[in-house]
């Protein structure tokens, strides 16, 4: 194994001009300390001795943000406390930009020897899509400034989170550091779900906006819950099945039934569809697992339901797909997308301006065959139809191109990795079910949770980190000559 210092590159050695550098900086921050104890501002001196640790833990392990962002975000994403609030601004608006500074800044100066990733196509159709978003504001939006906030929250600050993981390609000990902070987002959601239908007193008011409805853990919407669970599921599966730990494996398997019963808990038919995608891909990752797992898992489940244990919850969820007002939850939205479709036939290119959908959308729909007719203006409930109506083809192609791009090159990525392993064919393909649940819930629901656009571009860079180390280029083929020749004049990595 290689240490720490092994790592991470021999130690800075510090030049006359980068001491003075330092001399003048510990003077000025002295000062500066002085002058706010003084006046009484102990918090912001807190901040500043916080923060020199903090820069120190970030140059050494940039990805402990995304820890702490999956940590904790899920618990402070949707609240109503001044000081929780001040925990999202640190947690979410803060530190994934400082981490990333941080990495870039580094990497320029060559305090160490990381060497980034080299960035391509993906990312300038990212950048691309905050550049067209940010023009689409200006010109079209009433309310700028919020709107901004809106579009740093949902897709800058989840882009950010991307970009770190691609840049940094962690390995599988960087990926394994995240299996506790999986593990703890499941539990945590798991108990807060069945708190919300067994004790919801105990639960902050703004974590219960669908009580008796649906399970939504603290993260709004039973479909980005959903989609949550499922993405840990699939995550600690596939950890413990390529462990070589009895114990892991063993875990593994419950955890993941877990996951499954919170997504059918969710009472959420995309949901319910989303978890069928993904159990139907994971046939092909692991057919032997499945074939055990639904063998063992049937029979439990038809003793359940023959002796009651769940029988309110039959029927319930029989009530969301036989019911009239199930039918009629689903006719409401068919005019909503006709609407869409009609939007974006009438701005094809640049569409009627990001976030804009609810401020046109009722004017374009109209009767839906012998279904529907539109009574009240309902809300979308398809991503991808509202991005093609509110930024339009341009938009549509910038903001899904990074995905199909990626999933244009998994075959020849693939090809070149170990087909078992944590880092293997097979992750990949975990993470491709993972995608592919939250395209089922953006076909069905407008996602607007931070976390949950977080989330997908987690996955997505996972992902391209997976694939691009595997990539044949020029500049990789070099990369991998220079630590070769570099190791061999280490020589023997002391153990």
């Amino acid at each position: 194994m290689m240490a720490t210092n092994e790592r991470l590159g021999p130690p800075v050695r510090l030049s006359m001009p980068r001491a003075v550098l330092l001399g003048v900086c510990a003077v000025v921050g002295g000062t500066a300390v002085a002058y706010l104890v003084a006046y009484g501002l102990w918090l912001v001196v807190l901040a500043l001795v916080v923060a020199v640790p903090g820069f120190v833990l970030l140059h050494r392990y940039p990805l402990v943000v995304l820890t702490v962002w999956l940590l904790v975000l899920p618990l402070v994403d949707i609240t109503s406390s001044a000081a929780l609030r001040s925990v999202f601004w640190l947690v979410h608006r803060t530190l994934p930009v400082v981490a990333l500074a941080v990495v870039v800044v580094s990497a320029m100066l060559r305090i160490n020897d990381r060497r980034l990733a080299r960035l391509g196509l993906p990312e300038v159709l990212m950048g691309g899509y905050l550049v067209a978003t940010l023009l689409s504001i200006a010109y079209t939006s009433d309310f700028v400034s919020v709107t901004v906030i809106l579009l740093y929250d949902r897709v800058f600050i989840p882009m950010v989170l991307y970009l770190l993981v691609r840049l940094l390609e962690p390995d599988e000990r960087d990926l394994k550091l995240l299996i506790p902070a999986i593990a703890f987002v499941l539990f945590t959601q798991t108990l807060i779900a069945v708190l919300s239908w067994t004790a919801p007193g105990v639960l902050p008011s703004e974590w219960l906006g669908k009580l008796g409805e649906r399970t939504t853990g603290s993260l709004r919407t039973a479909d980005v819950f959903g989609v949550t669970v499922l993405f840990c599921g699939l995550f600690l599966l596939h950890a413990g099945l390529m462990s070589n730990r009895t114990t892991a494996r063993a875990v593994s398997v419950p955890l993941f039934g877990l996951a499954l019963i919170m997504v059918f808990f969710t009472f959420s038919r995309t949901s319910w569809l989303a978890g069928l995608v993904a159990m139907i891909g994971l046939l092909f990752v692991y057919p032997r697992f499945v074939g055990r797992f639904v063998w063992v898992v049937v029979p439990l489940v038809v003793v359940m339901l023959v002796s009651g244990m769940f029988a309110w919850q039959v029927r319930f969820a029989q009530d969301r797909f036989l019911s009239e007002q199930s039918e009629e939850s689903a006719l409401s939205r068919l005019p909503v997308a006709y609407a869409a479709a009609r939007m974006f036939g009438a701005k094809p290119l640049t569409g009627w301006g990001y976030e804009n959908f609810d401020k046109y959308d009722f004017r374009f729909q109209s009767r839906v065959g012998d279904l529907v007719y539109p009574e009240k203006d309902h809300a979308s409930h398809n991503l991808y139809l509202t991005i093609l109506a509110e930024q339009g083809l341009i938009g549509f192609v910038l903001f899904l191109g990074p995905m199909f791009y990626w999933l244009a090159r998994t075959r020849s990525g693939m090809r070149r990795m170990p087909a078992t392993g944590f880092i293997s064919r097979k992750l990949v393909l975990i993470l491709w079910l993972v995608i592919a649940g939250n395209i089922v819930i953006n076909n069905f629901v407008r996602v607007q949770v931070s976390f949950g656009l977080g989330m997908w571009w987690v996955t997505l860079g996972l992902i391209a980190s997976l694939l691009a180390r595997h990539l044949w280029t020029p500049d990789r083929e070099a990369r991998d000559r220079e630590a070769v020749l570099a190791a061999t004049a280490r020589g023997p990595m002391r153990r």
